[in-house]
């Protein structure tokens, strides 16, 4: 199928399974989570520390939502990083999983969008200042006064190369506002990172669309870093990825691992915190990719040789 094909596909299998935005909202479900969420303490997550691999391999850890650490013999990169215990005021399920020393050692740090749980102030000025941060399009004056050694803007198709890696940015389907009173027209993009002869996608936040596709032919990812939650109710799905839509991305990528991120840490959106994971590891069942798909814990990581 083409992409409008498989789109129109999607929007069907999904049809019994989403709420529409009024059978959603008039239960007043998102209210009931966030004041239980606010009386129920954030849990724990270990976090050991994650040593710079040997030449040839990559580690990748996750740290929760959007936030992944790539650990190379030279870099160490987070994505999109989000350490605190609340947004807006809705408490964080389970903590950021990462060792205080590899905090201190991050040397550049990747941000795929302006919203506040993917560019986080609070989060970034934690992070050390002689690390080099990429920012999207019109999304400089956001982060320049938080005292990093050098700010990148890097626009849709434009390479950054540092210490042992190449950095390109890639489209995005997702809006690249600060807030509802910003107008000013913010870019949104995913990232393609390569080192050690590897190839690491990550998507950021995004919607199913038909760049997916594109990505995998022009640089072939061995591993698809894709979000899995925020997409109940229906609606949602314009900008974000049901786990259905992730499988559909995967594939059209034609990446070896899918590494599901962006779950488990916040309920933003109305399905069940746990749903998101259960239901993909189904879909990897009843497709047989089991072996490709790598769920990983908080604080968990894996090593690409």
């Amino acid at each position: 199928m083409d992409a409008t094909e498989r789109t129109k596909h999607l929007n069907f299998e999904h049809r019994s399974r989403l709420r529409g935005a009024l059978r959603a909202t008039l239960p007043l479900g998102f209210l009931r989570t966030a004041w239980r969420r606010w009386w129920t303490p954030t849990l724990p997550a270990a976090a050991a520390p994650v040593a710079h691999p040997v030449p040839g391999t990559v580690a990748l850890t996750f740290v929760g939502h959007a936030t992944v650490m790539i650990t190379t013999p030279a870099a160490r990169v987070l994505t999109d990083p989000m350490l605190e215990n609340s947004l807006c005021g809705l408490r964080r399920v389970r903590a950021a999983a990462i060792d205080a020393r590899d905090l201190a050692d991050v040397t550049l740090v990747l941000i795929s969008h302006p919203h506040r749980d993917h560019l986080s102030r609070t989060s970034l000025a934690r992070l050390p200042g002689t690390a080099t941060i990429v920012v999207p399009p019109r999304c400089e004056s956001l982060v320049a006064d938080l005292g990093f050694s050098r700010v990148v803007e890097l626009g849709v198709g434009q390479s950054f190369p540092f210490e042992d890696l190449e950095i390109i940015a890639v489209p995005a389907h997702h809006s690249g506002s600060r807030g509802p009173l910003d107008r000013r027209r913010r870019g949104a993009s995913g990232y393609i990172v390569r080192t050690q002869g590897r190839c690491v996608y990550f998507a950021g936040d995004t919607g199913y669309f038909s760049g997916f596709a594109e990505i995998g032919r022009r640089f072939d990812p061995d591993v698809a870093l894709l979000p899995i939650a925020g997409y109940q109710p229906a609606p949602l799905r314009a900008e974000h990825l049901s786990p259905l839509d992730a499988l559909y991305a995967f594939e059209d990528l034609g990446a070896r691992t899918l590494i599901p991120i962006a779950h488990g840490s916040f309920e933003l959106g109305y399905e069940p915190i746990a749903e998101p994971l259960t239901w993909l590891r189904a879909l990897g069942q009843e497709r047989k990719i089991r072996q490709a798909l790598v769920a990983l814990a908080h604080g968990q990581t894996c090593l690409l040789r």
